[in-house]
């Protein structure tokens, strides 16, 4: 009897006597990538970018939709798009009319099984964001009208639901190590948000930490660290979600200097991280788009 140990993402064991129908089985079920592999050159996501500044991406878990946030006279709004297959163009965007507003909207992030979205606005006091939420009772249906999360506070940003039960921001008002930190704060069933706590380990610093992306199982981070030299993406990870992250190191590929790179959302599986950036696109849209970098499939 011959057995394979698989960590995807946890431990499975898969053993035949012979078969091909348990080979197929077992390559069905292989990783799509090696994480530990590096990424490889950045390429810009089709079918989103403009020559307005396009940003704050996220994504469903088959990264068939994506929400993110469109720049035009001076406002920030929210759209979304679809496509067929994990790999290929996005349809013409939509706007979130629900959701938007006058004021600016911006890092929108939806949960998991499609009926809540976060974001942040500047709608009580201009220039000052707080993170809103949106509602909805299925996913055929529009999102509802949007509310201030009374349990968070002015300058907490940037939110990121990266399961159904786990909530990450900046926070430029709560204090830490940095003008800018990032937390964790829990998702109760009942849509109650708990008391964001800091990140432990080698993630928060002196410097600013802001826009955090993980992985669903939340053992690994990337995030923007930034001073008055350097702003780069930066990447950590831990053995289980509840213990402190390890070393925090840059992303290779997305440390160049002078191009700024912000995360936005990273694959379940760590194959895709995606992000914004002011980099030169190579004659397509202007300012600010959206881009994309893959890990080598196995």
């Amino acid at each position: 009897m011959r057995c394979w140990w698989l960590l995807v993402p946890g431990l499975l064991v898969a053993c035949e006597s012979g078969g091909s129908a348990t080979d197929a089985a077992v390559d069905e079920a292989a990783p799509r990538c090696d994480p530990a592999q590096p990424f490889g050159a950045p390429r810009l996501v089709l079918g989103i970018n403009t020559d307005a500044d396009d940003a704050t991406a996220r994504l469903s878990p088959d990264e068939t939709e994506i929400a993110f946030a469109r720049r035009t006279s001076g406002v920030w709004d929210l759209w979304r798009a679809t496509r067929a297959a994990d790999d290929g163009p996005f349809e013409s965007p939509v706007l979130l009319t629900t959701v938007n507003s006058v004021s600016s909207d911006l890092w929108p992030s939806v949960s998991p099984d499609g009926l809540t979205v976060f974001f942040d606005a500047d709608r009580t006091t201009p220039g000052t964001f707080h993170i809103w939420r949106s509602t909805r009772s299925s996913t055929a249906v529009p999102f509802g009208p949007p509310m201030p999360r009374p349990e968070l506070m002015d300058r907490d940003l940037h939110p990121l639901v990266a399961n159904q039960t786990a909530l990450y921001l900046t926070s430029t008002v709560r204090g830490g190590f940095g003008g800018a930190d990032l937390f964790r704060a829990a998702l109760d069933p009942s849509g109650m948000i708990g008391a964001p706590v800091a990140l432990v380990g080698g993630v928060n610093t002196a410097m600013d930490e802001e826009s955090p992306a993980l992985t669903a199982d939340e053992r690994v981070i990337y995030f923007r660290r930034s001073d008055a030299t350097l702003s780069d993406i930066y990447t950590a990870s831990r053995s289980t979600a509840t213990d402190g992250f390890g070393t925090s190191s840059p992303v290779p590929g997305l440390d160049v200097a002078g191009v700024g790179e912000t995360p936005n959302w990273v694959s379940p599986d760590n194959c895709r991280l995606y992000f914004h950036s002011n980099a030169d696109s190579g004659g397509g849209p202007a300012g600010l788009n959206v881009w994309m970098v893959t890990r080598p499939p196995t």
